[in-house]
């Protein structure tokens, strides 16, 4: 064990887990049994607390109401949102300093950021308080499908060992969370055997990862005919197809809870124990906004104080549900989420990438950017760009994408004048002509 890496693990539990977690945990999971009409009053008398806040303490909010002619009290119900224009990621990153609450920022923030579904980076500042909250959400979706703590492996898109390490282990583990943290990058088939022996080695109860990488894994187990079955397995950041959910779920012999959230924090959905997907609606107000691709989803904070969002568009779309889930939850339901499918970066070395969006984090001048590979051992990178795009910036985009991919991968940096849409509508992050998932 890594003393550095075990201290760290210890200090980022303490810092997730402090001593407001407990009660906003209790609190949550009193909320998961209000009625319809009690978690609407609950996000009104919330609402009108960030409203007033922002009016007060956010510079661009000032600005906005202002310009507008409204005060907080033209604001008091989630109908009255709609008298605020949308806000995006454009408008964070022109007027990032603006979003900033002065009296609230302080050490206990924290900064986010990402690149989002366009590959445009932006950050979002978190406060201590948010923090909690968002992790006190996380844990009462675990403890409703039966996990109080239990040990896990984690797979997803976390750099834990270096990219140009070739030999095992591919992992490490976090003591103070019961958690074998393995490479996502690492897992191809020249490694399988050993991650699978490893795997049986620490004897993981639960299973978090990428719907890809867990896709992955249950092909080697079953490539290689080892059984193994999870008390649970919770996915997140990529569409859940349902071919995928069906073989993951038969090869581990175990039920899959799915979640869907981002960087901003304002959305989040997540399944029950009778599979349906729920808002969840002392999370944030979310509303659902009709397009050509389905339901938009809007969200507005509710907690976070620092940089809080209102009227954000995720530009992720849902189609609803309107019958009442089995589970009794009066959150709202979506029949399933839509515009985040997913495919493959190829390596020289055999392995898949299939989140990108730490690629292009602090590369300036960057709008959209696109991974396209059609030849093996080759990458184009397409941006669309402010026109003020140097060659530092070239020179760093593709040192970046030589880290996350593979030290051996041809990039080729293509400037481009836009770039088109999925049939949905969505932008698409990656498009692979090598392979495609079956």
């Amino acid at each position: 064990m890594e003393p550095l890496f075990e201290f760290q693990g210890w200090i980022k539990k303490a810092y997730r887990q402090g001593p407001i977690f407990g009660r906003y945990l209790k609190r949550l999971e009193e909320s998961a049994q209000f009625s319809a009409e009690k978690l609407k009053r609950l996000q009104n008398r919330q609402l009108q607390k960030m409203v007033h806040h922002c009016y007060r303490n956010i510079p661009y909010y000032q600005d906005l109401f202002r310009q507008l002619k409204l005060t907080p009290a033209h604001i008091k119900t989630i109908d009255d949102l709609e008298k605020l224009p949308f806000m995006e990621k454009k408008i964070v990153n022109e007027n990032y300093d603006k979003l900033i609450a002065r009296r609230r920022k302080n050490i206990l923030c924290r900064l986010g950021s990402t690149s989002g579904s366009t590959g445009t980076p932006a950050k979002f500042f978190r406060d201590y308080g948010s923090i909690n909250f968002e992790n006190a959400v996380v844990w009462r979706h675990w403890r409703n499908a039966g996990d109080f703590g239990k040990k896990r492996i984690t797979l997803r898109g976390d750099s834990i060992v270096p990219a140009s390490q070739n030999e095992p282990p591919f992992w490490k583990y976090n003591r103070a969370n019961q958690e074998l943290l393995m490479s996502g990058y690492h897992l191809s088939l020249a490694n399988s055997a050993s991650y699978i022996e490893e795997i049986l080695r620490f004897q993981p109860e639960i299973l978090y990862c990428y719907p890809s990488t867990a896709y992955l894994l249950a092909k080697f187990f079953q490539q290689q005919k080892v059984p193994y079955r999870f008390d649970a397995i919770f996915t997140s950041s990529e569409s859940l197809e349902p071919h995928v959910r069906a073989y993951i779920e038969d090869v581990f012999e175990s039920r899959i809870y799915d979640w869907y959230g981002q960087a901003e924090r304002v959305v989040a959905i997540c399944q029950c124990k009778a599979g349906g997907y729920h808002i969840q609606d002392d999370y944030s107000v979310v509303e659902l906004k009709d397009s050509a691709y389905g339901q938009e989803l809007v969200g507005t904070h509710l907690n976070n104080f620092v940089m809080p969002l209102l009227r954000y568009r995720t530009y992720d779309y849902v189609s609803p549900r309107t019958e009442a889930c089995p589970c009794g939850s009066a959150f709202r339901l979506v029949d399933r989420i839509l515009g985040r499918n997913y495919s493959y970066i190829l390596t020289p070395e055999g392995y898949r990438i299939s989140i990108t969006n730490h690629i292009p984090r602090g590369v300036e001048n960057l709008l959209e950017t696109q991974f396209y590979q059609e030849k093996p051992g080759e990458l184009i990178v397409n941006v669309l760009t402010n026109g003020h795009f140097s060659e530092t910036d070239r020179a760093l985009l593709v040192r970046n994408t030589l880290e996350h991919t593979s030290p051996q991968m041809n990039v080729i940096v293509n400037e481009v004048q836009g770039i088109p849409r999925g049939p949905n509508g969505k932008f698409i992050s990656i498009i692979n002509k090598l392979e495609v998932m079956n």
